[in-house]
């Protein structure tokens, strides 16, 4: 299945539109990517934290990516993700250093298309490793992220980038998970084609997942160092209503503790678990060799 080309998708209103997803090709379709930007991260008049429109049209002519979806009616773009070529000891990757979709097509599917389009750009150029970094706390990213695209961590990163000036990460420390996508693994082709999903809290407790977050009257207050090969870092439903509620930094202090000391333990960061009736997102860890993992073995 290809995910570049013509696809059709319903708004927040329920409007139905076509939607072409395809590399940037123009100039002005490039100054659109900033509008993308502005929107999927509520920037107001305030753009500086935006990456321009000549970086992006720089990295599309220099072994970059930049992959937009346009909605046919209008030709403005709706959302986008770009990235460059990197290397690391193992050799060349693609970094992928934005994803944003418009505020209106948000939770329409469109983000998940649009990464898989960059996923299919990148194996064309022989490409079979992607980078990048997101924000832990954010349960939403959580469950995109680990849950649908099917990305792995194993390194947490404390205030990756300093102070951020938007409305999404004003006033909260950047900690960031740096996460791989292995392109052509069997978790990474069965995520993308909707045969692997994300377990229940039910399904992750019986096979003997541990919660390790602790609480005092609902507010984090520290975490439990356990011996369990399967370990729950539960984060807010919404950060929002935590930052409203004044127990965001709570979250981030102890969120941040849990996964630096697991990870120093050996475990990864694999999968996304959502209790949706008890309104609960959680991060999944297993210390279980990375091989095993990509090749789609799971504990339940």
């Amino acid at each position: 299945m290809t995910y570049l080309g013509i696809v059709e998708l319903k708004d927040r209103s329920g409007r139905t539109l076509k939607i072409e997803i395809r590399p940037v090709r123009r100039p002005e379709e490039f100054r659109q990517l900033v509008d993308v930007q502005a929107s999927a991260w509520r920037m107001g008049k305030d753009r500086t934290e935006a990456t321009p429109s000549h970086v992006l049209k720089a990295a599309a002519d220099n072994s970059g990516i930049v992959v937009a979806a346009f909605d046919l009616d209008s030709g403005k773009a709706v959302g986008f993700a770009w990235g460059f070529l990197a290397r690391d000891e193992e050799g060349l990757y693609h970094y992928s250093h934005q994803s944003a979709v418009i505020e209106e097509l948000k939770y329409s599917g469109l983000g998940f298309r649009i990464k898989q389009a960059q996923r299919e750009l990148a194996l064309e150029q022989g490409l079979t490793r992607a980078r990048w970094t997101f924000d832990p706390l954010q349960g939403l990213n959580t469950r995109f992220n680990l849950g649908k695209l099917g990305v792995v961590s194993w390194e947490y990163v404390v205030n990756y980038y300093g102070e951020i000036n938007d409305e999404i990460n004003r006033g909260l420390r950047t900690d960031r998970l740096k996460v791989w996508w292995f392109l052509d693994s069997e978790r990474v082709r069965r995520k993308a084609r909707g045969e692997m999903r994300s377990p229940s809290l039910e399904e992750a407790v019986e096979a003997g997942a541990e919660e390790v977050i602790e609480f005092d009257s609902g507010i984090p207050n520290g975490f439990r160092r356990v011996e369990s090969e399967l370990v729950l870092i539960e984060v807010p439903y919404s950060v929002s209503e935590a930052r409203e509620r004044g127990t965001v930094g709570k979250w981030r202090e102890h969120t941040a503790e849990a996964m630096l000391y697991y990870m120093s333990k050996g475990y990864v960061d694999f999968e996304a678990v959502y209790d949706r009736e008890g309104k609960r997102v959680f991060h999944l860890l297993w210390k279980r060799p990375l091989k095993d993992i990509l090749d789609g073995k799971v504990p339940w």
